[in-house]
């Protein structure tokens, strides 16, 4: 099985142009004989680095989110006929629009066009709560069938930091993970420890061995001459000096599969992966498994949606069924 990990430039703050661009590497992966391809955190449109790098800027945020991308809209189904016509199976990460509302969001579509999972990010980090909201409680469900029926998932970002999310997300069954990232640059060119490529890369690594699952992490980067636009010129280490790119292709004994490239290079990376070394790296610790002591530790999943209106006792439910249509 052939699979794709996506290095991009967002086409930054402008739907239109990210939808372009989003087909255009849907296309160009599946013509290199993909069946799988993921996509960065808010590849579309963009990840909003300037919230790290500046105080509070509505007039920022509301250029942003007007380039948000709803998944009720005509772009979207532009990406869905895509996605159809070229015949491959897309993880796509973007900031969502609901409502006044913005998420960080990630839905899988199969190679029908179809919508198979459509999750969101279930704490925003840091900063990104001022922009992001939390997810429903069904975003638990990260995973689903993919091709040739391989279990396929995907977490955003530093949910690869979130330990009971990573157990519950490995009891899915999970093969072929995405993992989504935005830029980041390295701590050897000033990035903060925790913020840099190297950590990232380390929670991707990392992610691959405690699972036992390949890791397809993609990532977005940042060029020179769009650090302006983006709102991050003459903040030190959010310029990404370098590009901030970081991705690769990682097999369940944390082997890195694709050559590493320059962080600001734009490619798509390709691997050819055996599902067999999935249960050759499980024989020794799988975690979810023999490798387990259910009898002393477990983990309880609250999984039941909260409604954001409900009525209880004796209401008008007359008013309740309207509202329910």
């Amino acid at each position: 099985m052939k699979v794709a990990a996506i290095q991009a430039e967002p086409a930054w703050w402008d739907l239109k142009a990210g939808v372009v661009k989003c087909i255009s590497l849907i296309k160009e992966a599946a013509s290199n004989g993909a069946e799988l391809v993921g996509f960065p955190e808010s590849f579309i449109p963009g990840y909003p680095m300037a919230i790290w790098a500046q105080p509070f800027n509505p007039a920022f945020l509301a250029r942003f989110q007007k380039n948000c991308l709803s998944v009720k809209s005509d772009d979207f189904k532009e990406i869905l006929a895509a996605t159809k016509e070229a015949g491959i199976w897309v993880v796509l990460g973007f900031s969502e629009l609901d409502g006044g509302s913005m998420y960080a969001s990630q839905v899988i579509i199969d190679s029908e066009g179809v919508v198979v999972l459509h999750r969101r990010k279930l704490k925003a980090t840091g900063q990104e709560r001022t922009v992001w909201g939390d997810a429903p409680a069904d975003s638990l469900q990260s995973a689903v069938k993919g091709p040739r029926g391989v279990t396929i998932g995907g977490l955003n970002c530093w949910e690869h930091l979130q330990p009971l999310l990573r157990f519950h997300h490995y009891s899915l069954g999970v093969q072929v993970h995405i993992a989504s990232w935005p830029y980041c640059d390295s701590a050897a060119d000033g990035a903060p420890p925790q913020f840099s490529s190297d950590a990232q890369i380390l929670q991707s690594k990392f992610v691959a061995l405690e699972g036992q699952m390949f890791v397809i992490s993609s990532t977005s980067i940042l060029s020179r001459e769009n650090a302006e636009l983006c709102g991050v010129k003459g903040t030190g280490v959010w310029e990404m000096p370098m590009g901030g790119g970081f991705a690769a292709i990682y097999a369940p004994d944390g082997s890195q599969l694709t050559p590493t490239v320059p962080p600001d290079q734009e490619i798509i990376l390709y691997a050819d992966i055996d599902l067999d070394a999935t249960k050759m790296a499980k024989l020794v610790a799988d975690p979810v498994g023999h490798y387990s002591r259910p009898d002393l530790l477990s983990l309880n999943v609250n999984a039941r949606p909260s409604p954001l209106v409900s009525y209880n006792g004796a209401g008008d439910h007359t008013l309740l069924g309207r509202i329910a249509q």
